[in-house]
């Protein structure tokens, strides 16, 4: 990808893109905090386009509504949880800097080989991995055109980027131009 790292792992602190970007319902309502072993946290709930096996617990009058929890372990490292808590599949992305501003992704996705509601079956972990695929196309997109030498004005419904960039800098800073 033609972006620094830290971008592709910043997307999950990224509220306002969520709609926009993957089709979802309304702006998920996120919070972060730190959490053990020095990660920071970032989660809510995703109200997505349709059901997956992971929103299986909501009622069917409801939106489809799924857990969205990121730990992200450092500016190149995210594992993404999706559905419930006790039983969630896992997205890990890493974003390796590649020189010149660019960076090597990569998805892999992860579910439990038992849960309670029984084994995970080939169509659900496919569901998974597109899934995976498309968000990761969708954010391309946004990437591949995203100019990253603009000083970034912050606005109050961006403090979730904040808090995620004031993070980075425990990690030599990995954007000196961007205030924290």
């Amino acid at each position: 990808m033609k972006v620094p790292a830290e971008y592709v792992i910043e997307n999950v602190f990224d509220a306002d893109h969520f709609a926009p970007v993957h089709g979802l319902g309304r702006r998920p309502r996120l919070s972060v905090r730190p959490a053990e072993g020095g990660v920071l946290c970032v989660e809510g709930d995703l109200d997505m386009a349709r059901p997956n096996r992971w929103q299986a617990r909501e009622p069917e009058d409801d939106p489809a509504r799924a857990h969205f929890r990121a730990l992200v372990f450092s500016p190149n490292l995210v594992a993404t949880e999706l559905g419930p808590p006790d039983e969630p599949n896992v997205v890990v992305t890493a974003a390796t800097p590649a020189g010149d501003g660019a960076c090597v992704v990569r998805v892999t996705v992860a579910v439990p080989a038992r849960r309670a509601s029984g084994s995970p079956t080939v169509r659900e972990v496919a569901s998974l991995v597109g899934g995976s695929r498309t968000a990761f196309e969708q954010d391309a997109l946004i990437w591949e055109h995203l100019d990253t030498t603009v000083v970034p004005r912050y606005t109050e419904g961006d403090e979730l980027v904040r808090a995620y960039r004031s993070y980075c800098q425990r990690f030599g800073g990995p954007d000196e131009r961007r205030p924290a």
